[in-house]
């Protein structure tokens, strides 16, 4: 698949060292953005920033950051802006995953995961709002989930606070989306099913051949494609809605599933 256009434009990418943030920073790298990477881990982001430039000759920044944190939040947008003068473009794909019955979790926990999955998405986006607003316009893409739509289980225990932010998610881009659109600002949400990522298996699953293929054949149940995404496919569909070509394309919640949620 051809990369999407990115070239003159600046993407802030979260959740970049790993999975579908990392997939995404390396489309938009293709495409020929600047970036502006972030992750809490900063031995991987740091590596990755250097492999884009080394193969794609771009502009990159990393930040090591907790964009739950909202100092960290500034701080990333005044890194972009320092290199690139603009910011063209978010990609919110930062969160953790979470499973738990409502009587296992403590506040403290509660407030750990919103934080991760949906108050650094509101951080990262009332932070590049204004900077849009004033370059007249920009596209922010957040990745969501299938788990926004509907209750699910795993391994017999409820992932409702992991759904409730993924919802929370979805809502946000909606609620930006039509409030900013006449300031040429698009933002749009993805929302997976099961993707092969590191917020899926554990490294001692991941190593382990047999357990590992047995959790992915279990995640792939429920998908009519009997199978999960790999990241590149999921970072595709979010190049599009980051780029020019999805320029009439704002408040979508777009299912990247594998057909789970049409059965």
């Amino acid at each position: 698949m051809d990369p999407v256009e990115f070239k003159g434009k600046t993407a802030i990418v979260t959740g970049a060292a790993s999975g579908i943030g990392k997939a995404v920073a390396a489309s938009l790298a293709a495409g020929g953005a600047d970036l502006a990477l972030t992750d809490i881990n900063s031995d991987a982001l740091h590596a990755l920033a250097g492999q884009l430039r080394d193969t794609h000759g771009c502009a990159v920044s990393a930040v090591a950051a907790d964009v739950s944190r909202e100092e960290a939040s500034a701080g990333i947008i005044e890194e972009a802006l320092t290199h690139s003068g603009r910011v063209d473009i978010l990609i919110n794909a930062a969160g953790i995953h979470h499973v738990g019955d409502i009587d296992e979790v403590s506040l403290d926990e509660w407030n750990r995961v919103i934080a991760n999955n949906l108050t650094s998405m509101f951080l990262m986006a009332r932070a590049v709002v204004p900077q849009m607003i004033e370059q007249g316009g920009g596209a922010i893409v957040s990745v969501g989930s299938v788990s926004s739509f509907i209750g699910q289980e795993m391994g017999g225990k409820s992932t409702f606070l992991y759904n409730v932010t993924k919802a929370g998610i979805r809502q946000l881009s909606t609620s930006l989306a039509t409030r900013y659109a006449a300031a040429g600002i698009r933002v749009n949400c993805v929302c997976p099913g099961a993707v092969r990522t590191g917020m899926s298996l554990t490294p001692d699953q991941e190593a382990n051949a047999p357990v590992r293929t047995a959790i992915l054949s279990a995640m792939a149940e429920g998908h009519p494609m009997e199978r999960v995404a790999e990241p590149e496919e999921v970072a595709a569909v979010i190049a599009f809605l980051a780029s020019d070509n999805a320029s009439f394309v704002t408040g979508a919640a777009m299912p990247v599933d594998g057909g789970y949620l049409a059965r």
